[in-house]
């Protein structure tokens, strides 16, 4: 009775720890602009080309961690092109983006459809960002809208730093999914953790009453 009684908690912290591994590694796509294919893409393409950006927005609604970024951001074969592309977070404070500068940012030095970005330790609160690409001064690309729903609006510069906001029925949002680190656990954590919680108590209620006799 004894050997069952002390291996019991050992049982209950063995459960506990699987729900905050279950919890850990929960993820949530925050954005995501795909349609239910991402191999065909059959939107339309927004120029990204000579120091000009495309901004997307996106909500996140507990602090959370960025695991990866998926866009349909492309070198365009056909053009004479160098450099590549910054990829990265900003703030959002109105219909367009301020210049205040990146949160976070990378560089993609060759672009190509559908290229997944995993970066490390891109950390954002509860608030409203943009999704930001600015191609370097010698890139030609663009940023293929991987819908045809054109309900989605989103900013583009022509002049560098000159934001516009783009509502066209014409031109579908640019294809980008974030996934990021759930904040709260799936109801089925909850339950387990209640679970393990009550598997305790009795286990201390058994041991305390196996003392008193």
């Amino acid at each position: 009775m004894n050997t069952q009684i002390h291996t019991l908690p050992k049982v209950a912290a063995a459960l506990l720890l699987c729900c905050l591994a279950v919890h850990a590694s929960a993820q949530t796509v925050v954005l995501d602009s795909y349609g239910p294919d991402i191999t065909f893409l059959d939107g339309w393409p927004n120029p990204l080309t000579a120091g000009n950006s495309i901004a997307v927005p996106f909500q996140i609604t507990n602090a959370t961690t960025v695991q990866s970024i998926l866009t349909a951001i492309e070198r365009n074969p056909d053009w004479a092109s160098t450099g590549g592309v910054t990829l990265g977070i900003a703030a959002r404070q109105g219909a367009l983006p301020t210049g205040a500068g990146w949160l976070y940012s990378t560089h993609l030095n060759d672009p190509a459809v559908n290229t997944t970005v995993a970066p490390k330790g891109w950390s954002l609160t509860a608030g409203s960002y943009w999704l930001v690409a600015t191609a370097d001064a010698g890139f030609a690309g663009q940023w293929i809208s991987a819908t045809q729903d054109y309900t989605g609006n989103w900013a583009y510069t022509t002049v560098p730093g000159v934001w516009t906001q783009e509502s066209s029925t014409f031109l579908g949002m640019p294809g980008a999914r974030i996934t990021v680190t759930s904040a709260v656990p799936e109801p089925s954590t909850y339950g387990l953790m209640f679970a393990g919680g009550l598997l305790l108590a009795a286990v201390a209620r058994r041991k305390s009453n196996a003392q008193q006799g």
